[in-house]
């Protein structure tokens, strides 16, 4: 499917839905289809399976690493799955499956799963455009807290998010609008969330090449239970060729663990998109050598789980300092606060 998130050859601009419970089939293709990412977790879950209890939370219709833990000798397994569709698709590729009976199908959340016996393997397909956007830390927090064994192995083991500085308008010279097939997304994430707000972005098929700075880490993210929730980031970005800027360009280096290849969803072909970030109204012209000093803070949002995020940024070129922000909600209620989010959703 070249109208898949990731898979075109174009730039299409989408609202980030990783972290919204709309997976459907046109969503779980991408995913099912990704061979990086299916690759990594499977040669990390395969070492580790065997003869131990396998916790996997968000588990989609597919079940697919309920079902790759079992077919690699777990004694049992723990699939949890929260959207009511994939819970009832998942039950019936169950029913059919030869290890149905080492394996456990959950309708509901993790935060709400009570197990008979702490699991020593976690498998999490919570990681989002931003690392932390789909609520993985807090999962993993909850579950090493409740349902996880001391030294339990979770998958994926760590994961990045890198930030670089861009010019949007110039990625989108045909002028900036949401692909034809994000639209519906877009509704029912407003759907869901009661109103329309300005969506996180996300940009499938970026040009590496139009990150004009060095990049840098703003998240750093292990799966031990260690991380916290709320965090604070400081990176200085130096500009190395001369154009505009406007926003940051965000993306992951996943770790899936077990010295599996990092994946990287800016370089690699993958179902994770980079998201995007404004920080400018209007694009700030900029020098190789001019430096873009980014302070990074993720606060967990009032569901719990869910970060929004807070960005604020001074681009120092020879002629001054200019100052830029940018606030991203994982579910409202500002509408229109700069004017790329004017120009997408109120015209």
């Amino acid at each position: 499917m070249d109208t898949d998130p990731g898979r075109g050859i174009r730039p299409d601009l989408w609202p980030s839905v990783g972290e919204y419970p709309l997976y459907d089939p046109f969503l779980y293709y991408s995913m099912t289809h990704d061979v990086l990412r299916n690759d990594a977790f499977r040669a990390a879950l395969r070492q580790v399976a065997g003869g131990r209890t396998v916790l996997d939370i968000g588990t989609g219709q597919d079940l697919n690493w309920a079902l790759e833990a079992a077919r690699h000798g777990a004694r049992a397994v723990h699939a949890v799955e929260a959207i009511e569709r994939s819970h009832a698709m998942a039950a019936k590729r169950l029913a059919q499956a030869p290890q149905r009976d080492r394996i456990e199908l959950v309708h509901g959340t993790s935060f709400g799963l009570h197990l008979p016996e702490r699991a020593e393997v976690c498998v999490a397909e919570l990681v989002g455009s931003i690392a932390s956007a789909e609520g993985m830390l807090a999962a993993v927090s909850d579950a090493h807290a409740r349902l996880l064994a001391p030294g339990a192995v979770v998958i994926p083991a760590a994961c990045r998010t890198i930030a670089g500085a861009v010019c949007l308008r110039d990625m989108f010279a045909d002028g900036l609008g949401f692909s034809r097939d994000a639209l519906p997304y877009l509704q029912k994430v407003f759907d869901l969330c009661g109103r329309p707000f300005d969506v996180r972005l996300t940009v499938s098929n970026p040009d590496p090449a139009s990150v004009l700075s060095s990049t840098a880490a703003v998240e750093t993210l292990r799966f031990d239970g260690s991380q916290p929730l709320d965090e604070k980031t400081d990176q200085r970005l130096t500009i190395e060729r001369d154009g505009a800027v406007d926003g940051l360009l965000l993306w992951i280096v996943l770790d899936a663990g077990d010295g599996t290849r990092p994946i990287d969803s800016l370089h690699d072909r993958t179902s994770w998109t980079p998201a995007y970030l404004p920080l400018y109204d209007t694009p700030v012209e900029a020098r190789a050598g001019d430096v873009l000093d980014v302070t990074f803070e993720r606060r967990t949002s009032d569901d719990g789980v869910h970060p929004d995020y807070l960005v604020n940024a001074s681009l120092t070129t020879s002629a001054g300092t200019v100052e830029g922000s940018s606030v991203s909600t994982h579910h409202g209620p500002d509408l229109g606060t700069n004017a790329l989010h004017r120009h997408l959703l109120i015209g």
